[in-house]
């Protein structure tokens, strides 16, 4: 696999970087290819002698006068085309549906931070409107010029939101007409219109997904100057009593609500090291690296306890499956829906981070060492779990110390590497579409990537353990904001609420759970 997809991408393709943020952004450039075409009738070929196969290499019907253009091609039945791109479609059209889902969510954030603005810009001039009362005569006008000032800023910030609003909801409109194109493609009964249409509407909607408008990275908060404290000898000037405004721009913060805090105590270990989510919201939490493996529900009780004998480095869920890395033991252990271990792969690296993908293939993080040396290398690996077949996809060249491991909505991998400092997202080939290591406000630290998650709406989530916060980025891996709970939205740190954290996940209803180093889960409800 890796030979195939190194010559894919010295072949046909060409790769092209561009910078957004502290993002890099990495592009497919397809070169020039020129085909050597038998006759002019060829050229123009437009089906008129039948339709006789399907070519996959070109995705496009071939007639009986172009079967010998496509002679060392791979061509199949009509029919099996036909299928092929409704497979495809089907995949598209998941992809489509989330990020109209995503959009929906940002679209409804937006709309809240407007009334929210419209009350604080009644509080901020209500305050104003109260200061005029202790101004000396003949000052007013001070009071005056300070709330159409405020007004204007108001206005200006305003606007700036509702465009970005309406760029995401005439994506959502071209997302729907696109949906509906597809959901009738894939219905139809027709194979050659199914296999002559179906790859220009898949195309259509990859490049609508790449077109997803960019989240708004900042918010304003109001600041209006208090009035001073003053001694018995001491007079203020009006402008002193009008107080000075300002707005104050901080990064986007997306509102959770806290809904419990605990830590079991049946429990004396500290440090939750690793989640995954089990069901009926339940969520199955690992402190101290094992090897108990233990069920929480959302009050904090141990519904069950269970030991795979080795310590224990990552887990997730597929289904009833339950899969464990163990850096100890170098191995991936498969539990039955008993949580009896019926299969253990040897690993040659030292597996870290597991997560599923869409091929229900398991993806791991492997490091040739526990704690990096110079010269290690590191890559990913895609383990078919029923054959035990493993393939290491090509992105060795990017890695340093890779850590966790999620997959989005799009099917894309998002590594968390620690030693780098970024997140990196690759497709399922392992190509590099993106990388992300921080956002353009500076934080008080370096981003410090430990766990990572991907939510129901397509949002990557990542743990950033030294600044005490969540960053949340977009499906396509561009910054969208931080966690930051509603008790803490007045201040302008980026604090979450919660202080070291070390893990993550997202349980079945969608409410996120965030493990400190302290042994502490709290677990989170988006407040839109």
């Amino acid at each position: 696999m890796k030979e195939q997809n190194d010559h894919r991408n010295t072949g046909t393709e060409r790769l092209s970087e561009r910078r957004s943020g502290n993002s890099t952004i990495c592009t497919k450039e397809p070169e020039t290819r020129q085909v050597e075409l038998i006759s002019n009738n060829v050229r123009q070929c437009n089906l008129q002698d039948g339709v006789s196969s399907f070519c996959c290499d070109c995705n496009s019907n071939v007639c009986v006068q172009c079967e010998k253009i496509h002679g060392s091609h791979q061509t199949i039945k009509v029919c099996e085309g036909s299928r092929l791109v409704k497979t495809n479609m089907s995949k598209n059209v998941k992809q489509l549906r989330n990020m109209i889902l995503y959009a929906n969510v940002v679209m409804k954030d937006m709309d809240s931070y407007l009334d929210k603005l419209d009350v604080h810009l009644a509080e901020i001039t209500s305050e104003v409107m109260e200061r005029a009362l202790m101004l000396p005569e003949g000052c007013q006008n001070i009071s005056d010029a300070l709330i159409n000032d405020i007004k204007a800023e108001h206005d200006i910030e305003t606007d700036r939101v509702r465009n970005k609003i309406s760029e995401f909801e005439q994506f959502v409109a071209s997302a729907k007409s696109l949906f509906i194109s597809c959901e009738n493609m894939t219905n139809s009964t027709d194979d050659a219109f199914v296999t002559a249409k179906g790859s220009g509407l898949i195309k259509s909607v990859k490049g609508l997904i790449a077109e997803l408008p960019e989240p708004l990275k900042d918010r304003c908060l109001y600041v209006l100057t208090p009035v001073p404290k003053v001694t018995d000898d001491q007079t203020l000037t009006a402008e002193q009593i009008a107080g000075e405004f300002s707005k104050v721009s901080v990064p986007w913060r997306i509102e959770v609500k806290r809904t419990g805090s605990f830590k079991p105590d049946s429990l004396n270990a500290r440090f939750v090291t690793t989640m995954c989510p089990a069901n009926d919201e339940d969520v199955w939490v690992v402190w101290q690296w094992g090897p108990q493996i233990h069920l929480v529900d959302k009050n904090g009780n141990v519904k069950k306890t269970i030991s795979v004998g080795v310590k224990v480095d990552d887990i997730c869920t597929h289904g009833d499956t339950l899969v464990v890395s163990s850096h100890e033991a170098k191995c991936i252990k498969i539990l039955d829906n008993n949580h009896e271990v019926i299969k253990t792969i040897s690993m040659d690296l030292v597996p870290r981070g597991v997560m599923f993908n869409d091929s229900n293939e398991l993806v791991t993080c492997c490091v040739q060492n526990l704690h990096h040396k110079k010269g290690d290398t590191s890559t990913v690996m895609v383990t078919n779990v029923e054959r035990e077949e493993q393939t290491e996809l090509p992105c060795r060249e990017h890695l340093v110390q890779p850590w966790r491991v999620a997959v989005n909505v799009n099917d894309d991998i998002c590594v968390s590497d620690r030693n780098k400092g970024q997140v990196l997202i690759f497709d399922h080939e392992g190509t590099l579409k993106t990388s992300y290591s921080g956002p353009d406000n500076d934080t008080r630290h370096a981003l410090a990537p430990h766990a990572i998650v991907c939510d129901k709406y397509g949002q990557i989530l990542i743990v950033d353990y030294t600044n005490h916060t969540v960053h949340v980025l977009d499906p396509l891996g561009r910054f969208r904001g931080f966690l930051i709970m509603d008790t803490e939205l007045e201040k302008r740190a980026i604090f979450m609420g919660t202080s070291s954290p070390f893990a993550i996940t997202v349980d079945s209803v969608g409410d996120v759970w965030v493990g400190n180093k302290f042994g502490y889960l709290t677990v989170l409800k988006y407040c839109v």
